[in-house]
């Protein structure tokens, strides 16, 4: 499969996997030789995923679910304890991103509502489903998606960067009350452009101007973020927990 077998016999659920950094972070955790639950809005795009990973030897299952709904939090637990019987593995990668809106918009409110619900409330939901399972098979790796909006708090996204910067609160809290099960908690502050954000990018005109804010001075790929999220996964990190890690080239230096 092309890779070391960092994380062999281990498995793994991917939300957001059916494009960019999580479709990137499932193909990397197969090539490691996890198996590899994929979830998401459009079971299509999961289904194109699962073939790439068939395509290199590697074992995936695709699940059409969305972000921060509950019933389909639980079926996303069933369905990987079904099939595996554990899972050691989970990246909370699925965000259902708000645009930009000035903080006095009436909409505001509302904005915050869908990114909490998504990725904060989804994160929160899949997290408390997968504890008692890591705690009795002797501990997990859980790793959360933040942003460096959420410590730059650009204006005109509130919702975004509010949400974020809970989801690094949900980290930090988590990995102090599950230390102890050997279940590590961890935030990667990922940039990488998709298309919604090359469009807002140049819509805005802001394209050089962010570019210039990067220590690397190139914008990153999905193919950027996923050694990061392997090395969390695997024993490697096992003596890190609590951490926010930007995989950025430098736009933030925490």
């Amino acid at each position: 499969m092309g890779g070391t077998g960092k994380l062999e016999g281990k498995v793994a659920i991917v939300t957001g996997a059916g494009q960019g950094i999580g479709e990137a972070i499932a193909l990397g955790y197969a090539q490691e030789g996890a198996k590899v639950l994929v979830t998401g809005r459009t079971l299509s795009k999961l289904d194109e995923v699962v073939a790439k990973i068939a395509a290199v030897g590697g074992a995936a299952l695709a699940l059409d679910a969305v972000a921060g709904e509950a019933a389909q939090s639980k079926a996303t637990i069933d369905k990987v304890i079904a099939e595996w019987g554990r899972v050691d593995i989970l990246v909370n990668n699925a965000h259902s991103f708000t645009d930009y809106l000035p903080l006095s918009d009436p909409k505001m409110e509302d904005n915050c509502k869908v990114d909490f619900q998504s990725a904060f409330f989804g994160s929160l939901q899949l997290m408390q489903l997968c504890h008692p399972h890591m705690v009795a098979q002797g501990g997990g790796s859980i790793i959360n998606m933040g942003s460096s909006f959420g410590i730059r708090c650009e204006p005109g996204f509130l919702a975004y960067a509010a949400c974020k910067e809970a989801i690094r609160a949900l980290t930090k809290t988590a990995a102090r009350e599950w230390g102890q099960d050997k279940i590590r908690v961890n935030t990667i502050l990922p940039s990488a452009l998709s298309p919604k954000a090359i469009r807002y990018l140049e819509e805005s005109r802001t394209y050089d101007l962010e570019l210039s804010k990067v220590a690397m001075r190139r914008f990153g790929a999905p193919e950027d973020i996923a050694p990061t999220a392997i090395f969390l996964a695997s024993d490697a990190s096992e003596f890190v927990t609590g951490q926010t890690i930007g995989v950025e080239g430098g736009a933030t230096m925490l």
